[in-house]
């Protein structure tokens, strides 16, 4: 086999594959001793087929589209292989003249993300974007999350304890179902139409998609949140003040780390916009046919065409990232070597509270160590942006 490739773009490279005339030959002559096992014709036993009586049957070349397929999908591999092409999107072949006892010839093109080389991306300047600073009402949003996780479920009592009013959990039965379900009556909801129903009522409920589902309220009950200083010695604080004071101090350092980030991106995004970058045109279509998939299997009704428009340059914006992210990293030298990488893997274990042996097992399982060492890599690469930035006060 020789191979040799051509680019038509950054993007676009052409490869020709040529297949000696002795391969094709074997190739055809497996075909038809296939056919002589498959095919059926009267006075013949299976298997025993002559190849003579096939030709004189169904002509000599029938078989010729069958051995071009098969020696492209054998052959191609092999040449993006020795020619060390990473195709991201399924190639795009062209067929030469075919003739079973001369050299086969076939083109193929393939889309490759680009190879680019990014320029001053240190000192770049940038406008800060200062945190959000901490209101008394975050904490209080804060605190009544945490007394309904640590909420107690109780039957519901007094003159109204049989009928479903907002917040109520309701137990339910589905029409057709013997499971007992929970559904909090919450207004703007599907539940809310069970409010101001009572037990042993069967209710119509209408889902968003218009069908209709049969369901018996089987009881009601309440969550009893702790008060305050409860929930303060429950989460190991000494007071509510100290609660408060903890909850502000981790909404800060959430927000610090928030407005990092959003630098980082401002700046990686500024490095984007003055690097040009082309992307493989059918790779990006096939990206965003794939999230539209993925919308339309979780029930998300056809987006319209400004949407499917936003969406397109969100994950171009997302593919430069990545291309830029891996750039850098190569010219500076910023990916982990392998005692790093597992010294970062501890960290996160020991923050986990796992054990480090099955928290790299468990990546490993789910196909996410390689995507794990590269988020570390990309973050590495964002802080080194970060760290060599200029960032100016807002005015």
């Amino acid at each position: 086999m020789k191979a040799t490739k051509e680019s038509k773009s950054p993007t676009q490279i052409v490869v020709r594959v040529e297949i000696p005339a002795e391969a094709v030959s074997r190739k055809v002559d497996e075909l038809f001793r296939r056919a002589s096992r498959e095919i059926r014709l009267p006075g013949f036993r299976p298997g025993r087929v002559p190849r003579a009586v096939l030709e004189a049957r169904f002509g000599k070349d029938f078989l010729n589209e069958d051995a071009q397929a098969e020696l492209i999908e054998e052959y191609l591999p092999q040449a993006l292989q020795q020619l060390q092409i990473r195709p991201v999107s399924p190639p795009q072949t062209k067929p030469g003249e075919f003739d079973p006892h001369r050299d086969f010839t076939f083109e193929a093109e393939v889309e490759v993300l680009p190879d680019i080389t990014v320029q001053d991306y240190t000192d770049i300047e940038i406008e800060d974007v200062p945190a959000e600073p901490v209101q008394d009402s975050d904490i209080d949003t804060v605190i009544e999350r945490l007394r309904v996780e640590h909420a107690t479920l109780i039957p519901k009592v007094g003159e109204r304890s049989s009928v479903v009013e907002a917040g109520d959990i309701v137990e339910i039965k589905i029409s057709g179902e013997e499971e007992v379900r929970e559904w909090q009556a919450s207004p703007g909801e599907l539940t809310e139409q069970l409010i101001g129903h009572t037990v042993g009522e069967t209710v119509l409920v209408q889902t968003e998609d218009g069908q209709q589902l049969r369901v018996r309220i089987e009881g009601v009950k309440i969550l009893e949140k702790p008060d305050l200083a409860e929930l303060a010695k429950t989460l190991g604080h000494e007071d509510v003040a100290a609660l408060r004071a903890k909850i502000r101090q981790e909404l800060e350092e959430s927000r610090a780390r928030r407005r990092e980030r959003t630098l980082k991106l401002k700046i990686l995004d500024k490095i984007i916009a003055q690097t040009p970058i082309e992307l493989p045109p059918r790779f990006v279509d096939s990206v965003v046919a794939q999230e539209l998939e993925r919308l339309h299997q979780r029930g998300l009704s056809e987006p319209a065409a400004e949407d499917v428009k936003r969406l397109k340059a969100a994950i171009e914006q997302r593919l430069k990232r990545e291309l830029v992210l891996e750039a850098i990293k190569r010219q500076e030298g910023l990916a982990l070597s392998d005692a790093d990488f597992e010294k970062l893997l501890e960290e996160e274990a020991k923050k986990r509270e796992t054990n480090p042996i099955k928290f790299r097992a468990l990546l490993e399982r789910e196909g996410q160590l390689q995507n794990f060492r590269s988020d570390l890599e990309d973050e590495r690469v964002l802080q080194f942006l970060y760290e060599h930035a200029k960032i100016h006060p807002k005015e």
